[in-house]
């Protein structure tokens, strides 16, 4: 472990004076591209930043933005925004299954406690994340790294005024290419590669993006299909026998089209089609046998008797950009759909409950299946004015609609005894109007001010169907519907001492809509538990930061400190192994500083580190969560640090290479508040500290890439979750892990024209 401090030491040191980087795109692009176009800031740094809705350099953004070119993770076979993620300083992915696109994301502290997301996904202007946490919306995620995707923008910090409910902790944008509309390119690339001790992975992407009618219409087509191999075997949970090796598989794919059509000189229309589809077999969760991390059955085990999970995504979009005098017109308007379904075993967790309702003898209870259908209907209508002349003021308003409709049935069912625990069906209905606008004045040349609102008018409907004694009987409530006026806010301050420097201050709320509530009684009382109402949750954040270059902008760097005062924060409260959501009354307290730099210190030879601290508390007891004030939120680590060195080099007069070295780390972090009883029967066992090394090195000759990576060299073994609950009626926990990924070699082909 002292190793482990001695590097975080001296990171932390050299990003403090002010020694840190803009952007993963702009390290990605340094590491690969000649000497003439890095030294180009436009092609490094301009993006289209989502905090203003502007094409601004990261260098003048007054808010912590990274911006990733998808290629460089590709191209190391990591093909998931989870992947990205681990690498964003601020941001962290948890996940209870293991799985690509399942899971949530939170930034800075922002922890996500419920089904109601935290981070905003949105793929150029179209919002992907459900409103609503009642169709699993916050465990399910748009991951579109294998599409036609020029880069992927991660903006830290509450963006209530521009992107709503669900961007408390921050957003997420996949910006695509635009078609072309003069000449024919594309991009077609597999990968393959091997788990350590598991089975063999391979993927297929590409895409085709050409002319129809030339400079008028142009259209891209993409697709891609992914076979993962597992490494966790099934087993017989009475004689530990393996019934399925590797059965933590899974299959997924995806296609698109982007249709371009230049009408005239000032309108712009783009028509979108896409649909993902995705089947796991088992989860990744290990079996545990205590909350000392041994392992049941020994390692990489799971004792589910099945498992099944599917998902399909669909967006229909279109955009449409007219160039007025002075200001652009933007109009989106998209529906997106999912439907999902999963089912796995959870006899180890509920089966003795079963057996004490059902009246059934003591082990009798074989299997325990629950079952869960969800699906959301989304649809989404904005309008936006931006202006373009340049002066003393630039401005930004626009209208927001939504209207989200929702289902989700689940049932339990004890084994072979056919007894109906629980069935359940909450569909729900969520409506949002908005009006929001920002409005940046340049005092002079070096300073600038921006203040920002949204007003809100939310609606969330819920009906709730029950039935099953782990429910108190047979019932139909019809929730009175909630509705609430929401104003969130957005203050900068820009100053730029330099055209090498520039300070900045940030002021900035978010929030998440009041609903109704689903009703949790006492199985043996009837008396009821739950909350009837989630009152909304409110969220300020306070930051400053400083952004550079330096040395003939060889080094790049970025930090900034922050401090979020978030009240009320919506959470999950279980009540007799059921959960539901709630509020924490008292709030949390997050206090963070994040750094990051970017040095070439040769024209061959370049370094990368970025780190980040989060402090996130509870500010006082909540009982309902069994929580201590001072204790941490969790599945947030405190620490994150990431460094990378790589060298360029030429195998021939016309085949550059290069070879990349990079080490993450990863603090181990709670997983619940205080140990329960029946009420509240969570079990906190903390994930593990994480330390991995990963190398790639490649070639380029013409218009073909290829690269040789292998991902967690050591082969380092960790759990990177854990989910422990007292299991009622006993005195013992059901206890799985989530492992950290064996070892993985690979190899990486692609060809661009």
């Amino acid at each position: 472990m002292n190793h482990k401090i001695n590097y975080l030491t001296r990171s932390i040191r050299m990003l403090v004076y002010g020694m840190s980087v803009v952007s993963l795109s702009a390290m990605a692009q340094q590491a690969e591209e000649p000497e003439s176009q890095q030294n180009d800031v436009e092609d490094v740094e301009v993006i289209e930043v989502t905090s203003s809705r502007r094409v601004q350099t990261i260098q003048d953004v007054p808010a912590a933005v990274v911006a990733v070119d998808p290629d460089d993770f590709l191209e190391r076979g990591l093909t998931s925004i989870s992947d990205v993620i681990a690498e964003a300083p601020g941001f962290s992915f948890n996940s209870t299954i293991g799985h690509q696109g399942r899971g949530n994301i939170s930034a800075r502290g922002v922890s996500q406690r419920n089904d109601s997301a935290v981070t905003a996904i949105y793929l150029d202007d179209v919002p992907l994340t459900s409103s609503t946490g009642y169709a699993a919306g916050g465990r399910l995620y748009f991951d579109g790294l294998l599409g036609d995707v020029a880069r992927v923008e991660l903006v830290k910090g509450p963006q209530g005024t521009l992107y709503g409910a669900t961007a408390i902790a921050g957003a997420i944008r996949y910006i695509s290419n635009e078609p072309e509309l003069f000449e024919a390119r594309g991009n077609f690339g597999v990968d393959f590669s091997q788990i350590n001790g598991g089975d063999f992975s391979q993927t297929y992407r590409g895409f085709y993006s050409f002319p129809i009618i030339e400079g008028k219409l142009g259209l891209t087509l993409a697709a891609f299909t992914s076979d993962k191999g597992g490494f966790v075997d099934q087993v017989d949970p009475a004689t530990g026998n393996v019934r399925l090796e590797n059965a933590n598989d899974s299959e997924d794919y995806g296609y698109s089209a982007d249709l371009y059509f230049n009408a005239s000189d000032r309108l712009d229309i783009r028509l979108k089609l896409l649909k993902q589809e995705s089947e796991y077999n088992y989860s990744s969760a290990v079996r545990i046998a205590s909350v000392n991390k041994d392992e049941a059955y020994g390692e990489f085990k799971s004792d589910n008797s099945f498992e099944i999970d599917e998902l399909t995504q669909d967006l229909a979009s279109a955009s449409f950009s007219y160039e007025l005098d002075g200001m652009v017109l933007d109009f989106t308007t998209s529906k997106a759909k999912y439907e999902g379904y999963n089912a796995q075993d959870v006899r180890s967790l509920y089966g003795p409950l079963i057996e004490q309702l059902g009246g059934f003898a003591a082990g009798s209870v074989t299997e325990a299946p629950l079952s869960r259908e969800v699906e959301s209907d989304k649809t989404v209508h904005e309008l936006r004015l931006t202006s373009t002349e340049e002066g003393d003021i630039e401005w930004l308003a626009g209208l927001f609609y939504t209207d989200e409709s929702t289902d989700n049935a689940q049932r339990l069912i004890g084994m072979p005894q056919d007894f109906l625990a629980l069935v359940a069906r909450f569909p729900s209905d969520y409506n949002e109007l908005a009006a929001f606008g920002n409005v940046t004045y340049y005092l002079n040349d070096n300073f600038d001010v921006t203040a920002g609102l949204r007003v809100s008018q939310t609606e969330l409907a819920l009906i709730f169907e029950q039935d099953g004694p782990f429910l108190g009987g047979s019932s139909v409530d019809i929730m009175d519907p909630v509705e609430e006026t929401v104003e969130t806010y957005l203050f900068t301050a820009r100053y730029r001492p330099s055209n090498e420097m520039s300070f900045y201050g940030r002021i900035a709320s978010g929030y998440r809509p009041a609903s109704a509530n689903l009703s949790v009684s006492d199985p043996f009382t009837g008396e009821q538990l739950s909350q009837t109402v989630v009152e909304q949750d409110d969220l300020w954040s306070y930051e400053v930061g400083i952004k550079g270059t330096a040395d003939n902008d060889k080094l790049r760097y970025e930090s900034s400190l922050y401090y979020i005062n978030w009240d009320n924060f919506q959470t999950i409260v279980t009540f007799f192994g059921i959960s539901t959501d709630g509020n924490a009354r008292d709030g949390i307290t997050v206090n963070g500083w994040e750094g990051s730099l970017d040095y070439q210190l040769t024209d061959n030879f370049g370094v990368r580190a970025n780190a980040a601290f989060s402090d996130s508390t509870l500010n006082e007891d909540e009982p309902e969560l069994f929580g201590l004030k001072g204790q941490s939120v969790p599945n947030i680590p405190k620490w994150t640090a990431n460094a990378a060195a790589f060298y360029d080099y030429q195998l021939s007069d016309n085949i550059p290479g290069w070879v990349t070295a990079s080490v993450r780390y990863k603090d181990g972090s709670r997983s619940s508040f205080e140990n329960g009883d029946p009420l509240n029967p969570t079990v906190n066992v903390p994930s593990d500290d994480i330390t991995t090394v990963s190398l790639t090195t490649g070639a380029e000759w013409g218009n073909w890439t290829a690269t040789l990576y292998v991902n967690n060299l050591f082969n380092e073994k960790a759990y990177t979750f854990f989910n422990a609950s007292a299991i009622p009626g006993t005195d013992q926990a059901s206890i799985t892990g989530i492992p950290l990924e064996p070892r993985k070699i690979g190899v990486s082909v692609s060809y661009k024209f």
